[in-house]
């Protein structure tokens, strides 16, 4: 993914739109150099186009550095933040190289680094495409509107007790309800098995109406509602910019999605030599 990729300038409606395996294939071309096509840069459409023109269907992504079965593989987890089509067909996602799609993505230089060179994992990115019906729950945008539809769905007995904080939940800070708990939310998450961990069976068995740290703690726990989400469905850069747009799904699974609906591609991460030398005493 050089930014020296030729662009095939043919236009998309010319050509027949791409299956999610086809689409696997142009990304394992162009991310890897070792692939036995890596010389090939040339692209069936312009980075850019509106994703409809080109996919046959949505297909949505995330970076992963553990699983290749599993959008998250942490325990206990339910739900998963991906990007969208819009980001896949993109002129970021279709023309840097690895590294810097991660850069792009918000992964930090220290994180890739602590990743790739001191304890050797390798990046993944997956490619999914949810199955679609009306007893389906749906990839949603990562919007307020997006979130409630969401919980709605997916944990539906926590929905009134959630709504009736709704307002309190949208507008203050993590830190206002860690206050009211008496402890930090991170610490809540970071063991599932922990009584501190609000899990959905927790928060549903808890004295109604429940507080509004509860409620907060819960989103916290179970959907991963951590202390950057805006509830405006992009992602937020280092430096406060809009980054991509951001969806919320559940934690899908290869067995879940069915052949052909998930495919998992190595990414080679080539880390740059000053970034080696700026955290090589990690290395150690």
């Amino acid at each position: 993914m050089g930014n020296a990729c030729a662009t095939n300038n043919m236009s998309a409606s010319h050509n027949p739109k791409l299956t999610l395996q086809d689409f696997a294939k142009l990304v394992e071309r162009l991310c890897n150099p070792s692939s036995t096509e890596a010389d090939d840069k040339s692209q069936p459409f312009q980075p850019g186009t509106d994703w409809h023109d080109i996919l046959e269907k949505p297909i949505y992504g995330r970076i992963c550095t553990n699983t290749t079965s599993k959008l998250a593989a942490a325990p206990g987890r339910k739900t998963a933040f991906v990007f969208g089509p819009e980001t896949l067909v993109s002129e970021i996602f279709m023309t840097k190289s690895p590294y810097e799609i991660l850069l792009h993505l918000g992964f930090l230089p220290e994180y890739i680094h602590l990743k790739a060179c001191v304890q050797k994992a390798n990046y993944w990115i997956i490619l999914f495409s949810p199955k679609q019906g009306p007893n389906q729950v749906p990839v949603l945008p990562a919007t307020w509107d997006g979130l409630k539809e969401f919980i709605s769905k997916c944990y539906p007995e926590a929905c009134s007790s959630i709504k009736n904080h709704w307002t309190a939940i949208q507008t203050k800070p993590v830190e206002y309800f860690e206050e009211q708990a008496g402890f930090k939310f991170i610490q809540a998450v970071s063991d599932p098995s922990k009584p501190l961990y609000m899990s959905y069976e927790k928060f549903i068995s808890l004295p109604t109406p429940q507080k509004e740290w509860e409620a907060r703690c819960f989103l916290y726990c179970e959907l991963r509602i951590f202390e950057l989400f805006s509830g405006d469905g992009v992602t937020k850069n280092t430096d406060g910019t809009d980054g991509e747009r951001e969806y919320i799904c559940l934690n899908y699974d290869k067995e879940q999605l069915g052949e052909g609906n998930f495919v998992a591609i190595p990414l080679e991460i080539d880390v740059p030599d000053n970034v080696k030398e700026a955290f090589k005493s990690e290395e150690k």
